[in-house]
């Protein structure tokens, strides 16, 4: 089975470039309003510290501090951390950023909010450290605090898989010329994925080759680690759109959970 690993620095540098297409990437503004409607209408505390875990190179923590939130980054990747940094140095902003395992958080009631999207918490591959973690993001909470947990659905992408996609992207100063391959192992649920990519800048060129694994979990199966995590109030939608609360498929699985205001120590 696939080890993850932290993101090199070099995968760090052109993370934003590869996966999105461009670079200083934030969350787009139907993902942003998706935000601010659960920490308004669903987090019955007023939401003023955020943690942010797997914050990557910022595509949340950005926006959030433009809004006025204090914002506590946390990734597993030193490169991306360093890259945040800069993003936020370009603007002029701020927050506390740290190199950390999602699934060693030491907070107890610290954030009124907690934040892991883009499929973070997917990489723990192993029931206990899923739910470890979430236990983790619960702790980290402060009663009535509202967890918002972004994983993609990839049952819902299978036709997608087992086939090889290239694609070149880049901008004046980068060009990425890579090669993706996607795989379900239907019998542990584990999602693989394997990138080579040769980047060209202006002094040089070279390749980068990573792997990954990821914990392909359902909807129910997701709402049941909340649970034993001891959550309460959990919602699942298959978008960043409120009105398809319901619908039955959807590329993304966004959960929302609170910590109770008053529970059982668990």
């Amino acid at each position: 089975m696939t080890q993850n690993q932290p993101y090199t620095r070099e995968v760090a540098r052109i993370y934003d470039l590869l996966v999105y297409g461009r670079q200083d990437v934030e969350a787009d503004q139907e993902e942003m309003a998706f935000l601010r409607w659960a920490f308004r209408e669903v987090c019955p505390r007023q939401v003023k510290r955020i943690l942010d875990v797997g914050c990557g190179t910022g595509r949340h923590v950005i926006p959030l501090v433009r809004e006025g939130y204090d914002v506590t980054g946390l990734d597993n990747s030193a490169g991306m951390i360093e890259e945040c940094h800069k993003k936020l140095d370009r603007r002029g902003l701020d927050a506390d950023l740290h190199e950390q395992d999602l699934g060693a958080l030491d907070y107890d009631s610290d954030f009124d909010a907690v934040l892991c999207m883009n499929s973070v918490v997917c990489f723990l591959l192993e029931t206990e450290r899923i739910v470890s973690a979430l236990r983790g993001f619960r702790r980290a909470l402060r009663p009535g605090g509202v967890l918002l947990l972004d994983n993609w659905n990839f049952f819902a992408q299978l036709g997608r898989f087992g086939y090889p996609y290239q694609d070149v992207r880049g901008n004046e100063a980068v060009r990425i010329e890579y090669e993706d391959y996607h795989w379900l192992d239907d019998f542990t649920s584990i999602y693989h994925v394997e990138i080579t990519a040769r980047v060209t800048e202006r002094d040089r060129s070279y390749e980068i080759r990573w792997e990954e694994a990821l914990r392909a979990m359902t909807v129910g199966e997701t709402e049941m680690y909340l649970k034993e995590a001891g959550f309460a109030d959990i919602s699942a939608y298959p978008s960043f759109d409120v009105s398809q609360a319901g619908e039955p498929c959807g590329e993304r699985m966004m959960f929302l959970a609170l910590r109770a205001e008053a529970e059982a120590r668990i």
